[in-house]
């Protein structure tokens, strides 16, 4: 039987507009933040705005690993000093390991490290009570140090530390758009970190922490991504200072409003802001002519980026991460901005 050419278009069509309306995957979103100083100690308004906004989850910073030129290998150094911790809060203790420290590591001195990590941070928790149910390790690793890594991560698992907790790793944008180049850890999760796409070392005014069109360009590869994912978004800022048209660090503890505010600096363009003198400001010897770039993404741009994000998570369960916990930067944005973010990864 031949059908009509008109009926074939009809059924092409249906099938066209099943297939583009299919509803994207619903998410159970766990509420979090990442917590990033050398002392555990949050403010009253802190702790009251994460009630408030219902947070679960804090991903603390115990210490980082780094590699003592001393001793000739890679340590645990400057633990966070804990003081006192909230019953109201699953805490989640995070690791930071160097480069450095991964390119020290060989096979004899890999569970040495291991053993070191799950020691260090068993200490500190049982200090602090916390009972972990996940042990995240943060750790931007390369092609030349993947392996090296991988390694760690699969002796970390096998320690007793880790019975019966999942074990998590930060992962950069690069490395999910580039997966076969940079390969998949061997750990329960994964959790992305949606910023840092653009070259901070790079003068000019465009803003390395996030730019939604950068952003959706590596997000795409997110679906593929053959582990869960976990997703964590900036609320932070931060002021990048350039000499000679040469990168020369970031000015910690400096806000982009001191600096717009200040009178020893110009504004140039945009976010480019020039110093007028030599000078010595909040520690930092500045020169005249130095370029101070402000960065701090916008709550549209995070948003923005949000929502497509919940269009390629392909697990149902998904840790939703803000960095990071302090005043400052809770003060930015309202508690109506903040939740709207993490409704719409739902």
């Amino acid at each position: 039987m031949v059908i009509p050419s008109r009926i074939c278009c009809l059924i092409f069509g249906i099938i066209c507009c099943v297939t583009s309306c299919k509803p994207r995957k619903q998410h159970t979103v766990t509420r979090s933040f990442y917590y990033w100083k050398t002392v555990y100690r949050p403010t009253n308004y802190e702790l009251n705005t994460l009630r408030q906004l219902q947070v679960r989850k804090i991903y603390l910073r115990l210490f980082d690993v780094d590699f003592d030129e001393n001793l000739k290998h890679s340590i645990p150094i400057a633990p966070v000093r804990i003081q006192g911790t909230d019953t109201g809060f699953e805490y989640v203790p995070v690791i930071f390991i160097t480069q450095k420290a991964l390119i020290a590591l060989n096979d004899t001195s890999v569970l040495t490290l291991a053993q070191n990590i799950c020691g260090s941070a068993g200490q500190l928790c049982s200090q602090a009570g916390i009972v972990p149910h996940e042990l995240q390790i943060d750790c931007d690793w390369t092609a030349g140090t993947k392996n090296k890594y991988f390694t760690l991560l699969k002796v970390l698992r096998e320690q007793p530390f880790m019975k019966n907790k999942t074990l998590s790793c930060t992962i950069r944008m690069n490395q999910v758009k580039y997966q076969k180049y940079n390969g998949i850890p061997p750990a329960d999760r994964g959790l992305l970190m949606v910023y840092g796409m653009g070259n901070l070392k790079t003068p000019g005014a465009r803003n390395s922490i996030l730019d939604p069109a950068d952003a959706e360009d590596y997000l795409k590869y997110l679906r593929h991504y053959p582990i869960p994912a976990d997703i964590a978004f900036p609320l932070f800022e931060w002021c990048v200072l350039f000499r000679d048209q040469q990168f020369r660090g970031i000015l910690h503890d400096v806000t982009t409003s001191e600096v717009k505010e200040s009178c020893l600096f110009r504004q140039k363009e945009n976010n480019l802001y020039a110093c007028l003198q030599d000078t010595t400001w909040h520690g930092y010897k500045l020169r005249a002519n130095d370029i101070v770039r402000l960065e701090a993404p916008s709550y549209n741009d995070i948003l923005a980026t949000a929502k497509y994000s919940s269009q390629q998570i392909n697990n149902t369960d998904v840790n939703v991460i803000l960095f990071a916990c302090d005043s400052i930067t809770l003060k930015k944005y309202s508690s109506n901005e903040i939740e709207t973010i993490y409704n719409s990864l739902h």
